[in-house]
């Protein structure tokens, strides 16, 4: 029996297997890039063409950046404007505010020191009532006056009452159901003018429709006031009543 020995190289094969592999590889290549040319693809072309698309898209980019910048300085002056506006509003608001009691004080010391009729003498000057923040609560504020050429003390008495209804029921309540300490009348003394003020308070299921305010000098050679106001809660001024006259009419 004849035994042959042959060398044994693994190394050999692989290298061929490799080779065989790139050769494969290559080919593959070589053919798909030339099928690419045959239908009109131009790899240099596709290059610049790649360059330019990454190029636009750089600048777009910025110009996005850039717009942003803006949009933002543009938010942000117009912030500043709304600001601006809100802060001038408010500063006007609180302008015509001092304008009003500025005109309501000239009013009040004209009807003092000038008034249409200088013999008229005893006034009711102002009258308010408003809600004080508190649940049914009010403040009534009231103004009384005589003009100056006028040197007697003004004296007497004020009465005030509130018209409305209780279950459908008409109801007039007087000052002493209404005000805190009970109190009946309001004693007025002054010489130029004087201010009446308190609060009061609305029983439960009262509707108010008008307020009453009655002006009794003590001084008989003096003729009463009395002025009838519908219920609003406003400010009702400049010579509502006189000393000559007793009336009974509204005021919205």
């Amino acid at each position: 029996m004849n035994l042959v020995v042959k060398p044994h190289r693994p190394w050999l094969t692989r290298m061929l297997i490799g080779l065989v592999i790139i050769a494969l590889i290559i080919g593959g290549w070589t053919l798909f890039d030339y099928g690419r040319y045959l239908a009109g693809y131009n790899s240099a072309e596709y290059a610049e063409e790649r360059l330019a698309l990454l190029a636009t898209r750089e600048k777009l980019e910025q110009e996005v950046d850039r717009l942003r910048e803006q949009t933002a300085l543009l938010e942000r002056a117009a912030q500043i404007e709304r600001q601006a506006y809100d802060e001038l509003d408010t500063t006007l608001k609180v302008l015509q505010g001092e304008i009003l009691e500025l005109k309501e004080e000239l009013a009040f010391y004209r009807g003092i020191v000038s008034p249409q009729d200088a013999s008229s003498g005893l006034h009711l000057q102002r009258f308010r009532i408003e809600a004080n923040g508190k649940s049914r609560s009010y403040r009534y504020k009231i103004v009384l006056t005589q003009v100056l050429k006028n040197d007697r003390m003004a004296t007497g008495k004020v009465r005030l009452s509130i018209d409305g209804t209780i279950g459908n029921r008409p109801r007039t309540l007087t000052l002493k159901e209404l005000s805190e300490k009970h109190v009946r009348e309001l004693d007025y003394r002054f010489k130029y003018f004087q201010k009446l003020e308190g609060n009061l308070t609305l029983p439960r299921g009262f509707t108010p429709f008008r307020v009453k305010v009655q002006i009794v000098p003590r001084s008989r050679k003096r003729n009463s006031i009395e002025k009838t106001i519908n219920w609003s809660g406003q400010e009702i001024e400049n010579h509502v009543g006189n000393e000559k006259e007793t009336e009974t009419d509204g005021a919205d």
